[in-house]
């Protein structure tokens, strides 16, 4: 993993970028005075006396004072990691209490937008939580793992699955019933920008969007009508397809070609 993940991992739990190079470096290289832990972090030495200040207010480091100086020490990921969750789980059942009464407004008739990789799949996980009926899903290989134990669950419960999964091979293994290949990747993916995603729960609310990047995506929700029902005649259109093509694969192969990619010359 590239420092730059690493800083970006620790803003998520609350540091600055200098704060996460500091402690990184402490964590790699030992108890340090403020000179030297300014030195191997390359954060300025006029900002670092602060910065190390924070860190100890911020549990993240320890100190001890000398004759002289006093050096610095980084408390283990492992510690950080239970403080912060136990903090997390604490004010999250706090404001569940205090928030009870509050009840969010949304016409679901309009088209909301969600952003970035993992709001966009923490929200198809609660949509798959109050699935009770029938869900259609296209999906691609990097993005299954993000739902697969919510599907599972689905599966398990009776729920109707129709997915269609944009993957290399069937010999991956995928380990849900009711899957259809999708060929044509390249294709696919030049031809959008990238990975898409389209989700449709019950026949009432749809998630449809671009994925660019496991960084990088934009989706919309929504419960409009027409949405839901294009959204949901698109995943049916391309499992009716490759229902087909399981049937009739030798003649399409030698009209469409192996991956059937002639199918899209319509012009």
């Amino acid at each position: 993993m590239l420092l730059e993940d690493k800083i970006f991992l620790l803003n998520k739990i609350g540091l600055t970028d200098a704060e996460a190079k500091v402690y990184l470096t402490l964590l790699k290289n030992g108890s340090a005075s403020g000179y030297e832990a300014s030195k191997f972090s390359a954060v300025p030495r006029s900002k670092i006396y602060n910065v190390l200040e924070s860190l100890v207010m911020k549990g993240f480091i320890l100190y001890s004072g000398e004759e002289n100086t006093n050096r610095y020490a980084a408390v283990p990921i492992e510690e950080i990691s239970g403080r912060v969750k136990h903090e997390t789980d604490a004010t999250l059942e706090e404001l569940t209490v205090q928030l009870k009464d509050y009840r969010a407004q949304t016409d679901m008739d309009e088209f909301w937008h969600i952003k970035e990789y993992e709001n966009v799949f923490a929200k198809c996980r609660s949509i798959l939580k109050g699935t009770q009926s029938e869900l259609l899903l296209q999906i691609w290989e990097e993005d299954l793992p993000k739902l697969l134990p919510q599907l599972q669950q689905l599966e398990e419960r009776g729920v109707r699955l129709g997915i269609v999964y944009f993957g290399e091979a069937e010999e991956n293994g995928i380990p849900l019933k009711h899957v259809c290949f999708h060929g044509m990747l390249q294709e696919k993916r030049e031809e959008m920008g990238g990975r898409f995603l389209t989700l449709v729960s019950d026949k009432q609310e749809v998630v449809f969007g671009q994925i660019i990047s496991d960084a990088s995506s934009e989706v919309i929700w929504t419960r409009s009508k027409p949405m839901v029902a294009m959204a949901a005649e698109c995943v049916r259109h391309d499992m009716y397809f490759y229902k087909s093509a399981e049937l009739f694969t030798d003649q399409m192969q030698k009209e469409l070609g192996e991956d059937f990619h002639k199918i899209r010359e319509i012009f």
